[in-house]
């Protein structure tokens, strides 16, 4: 029996965090934790607990883990896009509460 080939892009659309991205790759192509963890230079305890959202990715590791999945690092340390954090939000709204009372002041 033939094994069915599997589709990447399906693991992209349910992964809410970096941990749910990460292990639905990793179990999407039947990879082990160790070996992962290894090919990335990270303990597989550090990978398990990224797994399973216990530990933030920090960029050197994004990096790492982009690297072995073929994916730019920002996909990694922001899995539902940058626009979506609370942070990124907070500051658009504050530039666009400056922006208009600077060009009132120009006139």
């Amino acid at each position: 029996m033939k094994k069915e080939t599997k589709r990447p892009i399906n693991f992209f659309k349910a992964a809410k965090s970096t941990g749910d991205l990460v292990k639905a790759f990793r179990t999407n192509f039947d990879i082990k934790q160790d070996d992962m963890a290894h090919a990335c230079k990270i303990s597989q305890a550090n990978l398990s607990a990224i797994e399973k959202n216990r530990r933030e990715v920090g960029p050197r590791i994004a990096l790492r883990l982009a690297a072995f999945m073929g994916l730019s690092p920002d996909a990694i340390l922001y899995p539902s896009g940058y626009e979506a954090e609370p942070e990124y939000q907070e500051v658009r709204e504050r530039y666009h509460r400056i922006i208009p009372m600077a060009a009132k002041g120009r006139s």
